[in-house]
């Protein structure tokens, strides 16, 4: 029988950036796919600011903004009629040197994760699907079906990241609450276009169905997106997404016949699903992404909580298996993650409210503005968390245990985020005490990074005039402390690393 630290159920974008997390931190893991192949259709296109500060962190954040684009325009027609060019809504900050969303396919973000993944020794396995599982106190057994057979394989953990039909939630009795707009079901589809630039997001508004057509272009290939409301016939059926039910729509509701669509490599039937589970784990089992959260693509935050969900779980799997951490470190991981899926369905249908509501006005179907400064995912924290920890005064600034940390630009013109990359922690601190500094780095070598912070730019970011700062390997302040007192800083990171060399 094979054994295996971690099992990932599912090669998307949730699987692959937990992957590529553990393996960096040089625990072996497996993923695997039941596709035969890697998936070819756009599905979601885009990432927010703030899975782009985890890409960044993994070291593949210039390879996906040079496949993407922020810069989107919005081309709207009522049927061929012209209404003109509207830009996205931009919300700039400082603390982010990623202030817009990346507009990108999401096979596009696969095969740079893969690519991410086999820099670090691992790859997908394909054509391999999970067919039962069980487990005990101390493990995991998974039964495969692998292109040579069945295949028993043992772990420590396994983790489903296998959509919105998870079967392993399922297998494991999680509900997974809420409901189906039957009535809410669009066509999406992957074709080239003759007839149109490739400059712009065209959006055509139609009488009857508020919200008509949409095709959205992308950089890496000559393929665009289709978005079209789906309406049954007087019978209630709906023929199944093709080509040619493609081109009959557009004709129908743009008007235009002059343009044509060809060469499609993907087509979809979408539903509104506005559903989570109500728990991510039973025992040694958990669940990510889609699986654990089903929402309204409006706001674009499917894909991109499913990133970070794997960065909120990667490093703690990681502390436990090395033993580095206590197994209840894992009870934050739903202790975390729970409250931002309620939180991200709410939004998604707000906004989806907000685009219907423009559309239905004779709007352009709110597309530009369905973005906030909430959608972002930058202002997303655990302060609620039982691992953020404010030190008595240090309540009085603005930034808390639980909050983002920060990016800044020092005056040198380095970022501050070049200081978290990695798999460390970080403790900035801001009385320039070198050898409190040198204490810290000695303790924990390697495993924490201290820095004394002297740039007034980067200290205004933070609001602190003075103290310790303890920031988690995932980008989150853990600890604040107006003190500086290594015994705090000490007291905090021991839970997570226990090769603590007091020196």
């Amino acid at each position: 029988m094979n054994s295996i630290p971690v099992l990932i159920v599912g090669a998307g974008p949730t699987g692959l950036t937990l992957a590529c997390e553990l393996a960096r931190r040089n625990v072996p893991v497996r993923i695997i796919e039941r596709s035969p192949e890697y998936p070819k259709g756009s599905r979601a296109k885009g990432l927010q600011p703030r899975s782009l500060e985890v890409f960044d962190d993994l070291g593949i954040a210039e390879k996906v903004m040079a496949a993407g684009t922020t810069e989107v325009v919005f081309r709207r027609f009522n049927g061929p009629q012209l209404l003109g060019d509207i830009k996205r809504e931009i919300f700039p900050r400082e603390d982010t040197r990623y202030i817009q969303g990346l507009l990108l396919p999401q096979w596009k973000i696969e095969e740079v994760l893969r690519e991410k993944l086999s820099s670090l020794g691992g790859a997908v396995d394909l054509n391999t699907e999970l067919i039962s599982f069980s487990q005990t106190d101390d493990h995991a057994t998974a039964l495969l079906q692998t292109p040579q057979g069945t295949e028993e394989v043992n772990c420590a953990y396994l983790v489903g990241c296998d959509g919105g039909k998870s079967q392993v939630r399922k297998a494991l009795g999680i509900k997974f609450e809420g409901e189906t707009h039957e009535m809410e079901r669009a066509f999406v589809g992957d074709v080239e276009v003759d007839g149109l630039i490739p400059d712009a997001w065209h959006t055509w508004l139609h009488p009857q169905y508020a919200f008509g057509f949409a095709l959205c272009p992308f950089k890496c290939t000559k393929s665009w997106q289709v978005q079209t409301i789906a309406i049954p016939d007087k019978d209630g059926n709906l023929p199944e997404p093709s080509l040619e039910v493609f081109n009959q729509l557009f004709r129908e509701r743009t008007q235009m016949p002059g343009v044509i669509l060809k060469n499609c490599t993907w087509q979809s039937l979408y539903r509104v699903n506005v559903r989570m589970a109500d728990k991510y784990r039973v025992g040694r089992i958990f669940i990510a992404g889609d699986a654990a959260h089903a929402h309204s693509i409006a706001g674009g935050l499917g894909m991109n909580t499913g990133i970070q969900d794997a960065y909120n779980l990667g490093w703690k799997l990681a502390a436990v298996l090395k033993k580095e951490a206590s197994f209840a470190l894992l009870e934050t991981y739903e202790e975390e993650r729970l409250p931002v899926a309620a939180w991200t369905l709410n939004i998604s249908s707000e906004r989806q409210k907000v685009m219907q509501d423009s559309a239905n006005s004779g709007g352009n179907g709110g597309l530009h503005s369905i973005a906030t400064k909430d959608t972002t995912q930058l202002n997303l924290n655990y302060r609620y968390s039982s691992l953020s920890v404010d030190f008595e005064g240090s309540n009085i600034h603005r930034l808390k245990a639980g909050d983002r940390a920060p990016d800044a630009h020092f005056a040198d013109g380095s970022w501050l985020f070049d200081l978290y990359r990695g798999t460390h922690f970080t403790v900035l601190e801001f009385n320039n005490d070198q050898s409190l500094i040198d204490q810290i780095n000695r303790n924990f070598p390697g495993k924490v990074k201290a820095y004394s912070i002297k740039d007034e730019k980067v200290t205004k970011s933070f609001g602190i005039p003075g103290g310790l700062v303890v920031i988690r390997p995932d980008g989150y302040v853990g600890m604040m402390s107006v003190q500086t007192d290594v015994r705090q800083v000490t007291g905090y990171v021991q839970q997570f690393i226990a090769s603590y060399n007091p020196g």
